[in-house]
Order: C-alpha cells, then structure tokens, then sequence
C-alpha cells in the first residue's frame, strides 16, 4: 500500500507541477517556479521509490502513472483534447500496470 501511495503521489506532483510550467505564460513567473518547484518535489519522491523498490518494478509503473497523470492533468486544467487514440494508449498503459504490479 505505501509503493501505491508513494507513487501515485510521485504522479500527481510530477504532473502537477508540468501542466503548471506549461500553463505559465513566461519562463520568469511565479506559475512556472511553482511548477518547476512541484517537478522538483515529485523528483525527491522518485528517489524514495529508487530506494525501496526494484528498478524494474517501479520505473514501468511510475512512468506509466506519470503518463496518466498528465493526461488527466492536461484535460482538465489545460482544456487540452483527449481523444479515443488518448483513451486507448492510456488504458493500455493501465493494463501493462496491473501486469507489472502482479508479477513485482
């Protein structure tokens, strides 16, 4: 339960803090510190997962949680579109999760 919490925090910071760097009209403004500052703490919470989990178990699992959270990141604060091709690579993504997780 604490990989699952750690890295669905990992995610959801990570993606946090890219949709707020993208969102942010100028590299020298407060939103894109904010967001380089989040990017930074999902960092710091990657390698927490580095030192307790195997490689091979928490880098195809922590990239594929990243790619979801950026999706849903991306529609709902970017307004950006997500189509069906979205919707298949992204439930693809959460198919080879479950895969590696039961076998890890």
């Amino acid at each position: 339960m604490k990989f699952v919490l750690l890295i669905l925090g990992y995610a959801a910071i990570s993606a946090f803090g890219l949709a707020t760097m993208k969102a942010a009209q100028r590299v020298q403004s407060v939103g894109y510190a904010a967001g380089f500052i989040c990017y930074g703490v999902g960092f710091l919470v990657w390698l927490v997962i580095l030192q307790r989990y195997p490689l091979s178990v928490a880098f195809p699992i922590a990239a594929g949680s990243l790619v979801i959270a950026t999706q849903v990141l991306a529609f709902f604060l970017l307004k950006e579109a997500i189509t069906l091709t979205h919707l298949l690579g992204v439930g693809l993504v959460v198919i080879g999760i479950g895969v590696v997780y039961a076998n890890g």
